[in-house]
């Protein structure tokens, strides 16, 4: 990395909840930043500028929510980007704000993400129109019957069962409990998942994730700053990739068509060169991988190198991802148990930050030293990765 070394300082989040309306939009980034700041022992005069993550506005309800909620955030007289890349967008917050520091534009930074779905009458209806409006469209995806193609094509690609995704859901709901900002606090059985309402084969309701209101924010400063502070996170190495945008151009040159998403082993593979990773599976030591969907999670561990070509499903076999296993994925409950749109790539971010930092609760991996973070968004077309540490380069 550059001198300028970028370093987390702090995280904070909301509750989530299915609708947060006891209260508005700016009062939910005000409640995050006020919980970032605190946990970065950071004032806001000190903060030089700000990257505000929202995705789709349309969820808000309102025009450009950087606008409405620029004094909650305390963006007045200070710079000010917006960042934007679907589900991904809270995983392009930090990333830009790395870019920042690492070019020495600014010393801190501070980054906030948002989503309110509770404002949309139907976010599925609003999913709808991403698809190709040529090809796609006309046979009504959405995200639900999108990533069930996904998963029948997954089933055939690495023999994918719903074992194999009950076992992650259950994880998932289970590493929930012991975080007191998770969305879903429910304790599930294999049994419960395989029995829940179908959606669209193969996936059944405690497959997917939940719809959740909430902010999450972190402050970010350079390497140099961060020594002066009682802790930090380091970011080791970043890496962002986009796919093409038709479902079915997504051909690879093996068996794995888009069973695997691509883009994320491009992003990945960006990230581990630049933190100087060659063996992530032994190296890293716990993972907060955006998976809205249990059978993505589990093709995420090859696309991210913890598996060999089609057999992520060992991992889920042998137990490996769980919390007592060699590799921990989303000790946080993840995208699964919460899903504040915008801002779920940014909570990955903070969480995998906390990890390092000795610093998540209930839910912390002993001994984390080296973490990474992905988002996605835009249907597997927008990747990032992010490899935090514990110690600065």
């Amino acid at each position: 990395m550059s001198p300028q070394q970028p370093a987390v300082l702090g995280f904070g989040q909301t509750r989530y909840k299915t609708s947060r309306a006891d209260v508005g939009t700016p009062e939910l980034i005000f409640e995050a930043v006020s919980r970032a700041l605190a946990d970065a022992d950071t004032e806001l005069t000190e903060i030089d500028a700000v990257v505000f993550a929202s995705a789709p506005e349309v969820f808000e309800g309102v025009y450009e929510p950087d606008r409405w909620c620029v004094e909650a955030f305390g963006g007045v007289g200070k710079p000010l980007i917006r960042v934007h890349t679907g589900g991904a967008t809270g995983g392009s917050g930090p990333l830009a704000a790395s870019r920042l520091i690492a070019a020495g534009l600014y010393e801190t930074v501070l980054v906030v993400g948002l989503q309110r779905t509770s404002e949309t009458a139907d976010a599925q209806a609003v999913f709808t129109t991403i698809f190709d409006p040529v090809y796609e469209q006309d046979v009504q995806l959405n995200v639900i019957t999108g990533i069930a193609l996904v998963a029948s094509r997954q089933m055939k690609y690495f023999g994918l069962t719903e074992d194999h995704m009950a076992w992650v859901s259950t994880k998932n709901f289970g590493n929930a409990l012991r975080n007191p900002y998770a969305h879903l606090h429910r304790e599930i059985t294999e049994q419960e998942v395989k029995q829940s309402r179908s959606l669209a084969y193969p996936l059944r309701l405690l497959h997917t994730c939940p719809r959740s209101d909430g902010a999450a924010a972190v402050v970010m400063t350079s390497a140099e700053k961060a020594r002066g502070k009682s802790h930090a996170a380091y970011v080791a190495g970043l890496g962002c990739a986009a796919d093409v945008y038709r479902i079915g151009d997504r051909i690879h040159d093996d068996e794995s068509d888009f069973a695997i998403p691509r883009a994320q082993a491009w992003a990945a593979t960006e990230a581990y060169q630049e933190a100087g990773i060659t063996d992530p599976r032994r190296e890293l030591d716990v993972v907060e991988v955006y998976a809205p969907f249990a059978n993505l999670e589990i093709a995420y561990y090859e696309s991210l190198g913890l598996a060999p070509p089609g057999r992520g499903i060992d991992l889920v076999e042998t137990g490996a991802t769980a919390m007592d296993g060699d590799i921990p994925v989303v000790p946080s409950g993840g995208c699964m148990t919460t899903n504040p749109i915008g801002a779920t790539g940014l909570i990955r971010f903070g969480e995998a930050a906390a990890q390092v930092m000795g610093r998540a609760g209930d839910h912390q991996v002993d001994g984390a030293r080296l973490a990474l973070a992905t988002a996605c968004g835009g249907i597997d077309q927008f990747y990032t990765a992010a490899v935090l540490a514990a110690q600065p380069a």
